[in-house]
């Protein structure tokens, strides 16, 4: 038998292969640094991070979600108690709860709804939003303490060891905090303070609970490689057909003093 040279990928018998010009041209292969090497993205759709955010909210290790975790704790099967006042609602919107059936979400599948997700409950009420000449802006006037705020979430949410619930304000501050402790003092055993209440969830989710486009102006680069990004004299409108122009969205609507 004749003993063949071995075969290695640098060539045959320890010699060289020779260089092609699209080989020369190629950059070399690099492994991604350790800081850039990720095991799951940090946002709602990512399987890992979902899995590790429900484990989190329903072993009571975790109890204030962003507008991430709460989308994933919404799939989850938790309510949101909105204890904004009516007129807030009126003016501002409505929490994003599409009806049953709607095709949305990050998976384009029919997404949870139905209108036991949201629970309207003022913890504050006011007689009106309208113009105060002392302030020079539309205000909140008259707000009182709701003093059926417990017996009415108590309608809405009557088992107090089972029922899972996300407390949604304007802002996640003032009233959603009082109104947590509220609750918690009441016996209610499954919370979550939502962090940026509605005016952040609502900047990141539509009314199908899909993802937002980002808040900003949209600009046309003809120049950038893919495919066009719009066409006609204002292109840019084409891309901002989702987007809100959103202003602060910390709430400057002094509600302590109706919470005393």
């Amino acid at each position: 038998a004749v003993a063949r040279p071995a075969v290695s990928s640098a060539g045959v018998a320890g010699v060289a292969s020779r260089a092609t010009p699209d080989s020369r041209r190629l950059p070399p292969r690099r492994a991604l640094p350790p800081h850039q090497s990720v095991a799951y993205a940090p946002e709602y759709g990512d399987r890992t991070y979902d899995e590790r955010t429900r484990l989190a909210f329903s072993s009571g290790d975790a109890f204030v979600a962003d507008v991430e975790q709460s989308r994933v704790l919404w799939d989850d099967g938790w309510d949101v108690l909105d204890v904004r006042a009516s007129q807030e609602i009126e003016h501002f919107g409505r929490f994003p709860n599409p009806p049953p059936g709607t095709i949305g979400g990050v998976f384009e599948t029919v997404v949870v709804s139905g209108p036991h997700k949201v629970r309207e409950v003022p913890l504050v009420l006011s007689s009106g939003y309208r113009f105060d000449p002392a302030f020079g802006a539309k205000v909140f006037a008259a707000k009182t303490k709701n003093a059926a705020f417990l017996e009415s979430v108590e309608i809405n949410f009557p088992d107090k060891q089972n029922a899972r619930i996300m407390v949604c304000c304007s802002d996640g501050r003032q009233r959603a905090v009082a109104a947590l402790e509220a609750l918690e003092s009441a016996g209610y055993a499954n919370l979550v303070l939502m962090q940026g209440g509605f005016n952040l969830y609502n900047r990141h989710w539509t009314k199908k609970l899909n993802r937002r486009l980002p808040n900003g102006n949209f600009k046309t680069d003809l120049s950038a490689p893919g495919d066009i990004q719009g066409c006609g004299a204002n292109p840019e409108m084409g891309n901002a057909n989702d987007a809100i122009a959103f202003g602060p969205w910390v709430d400057d609507t002094d509600w302590k003093t109706a919470l005393g």
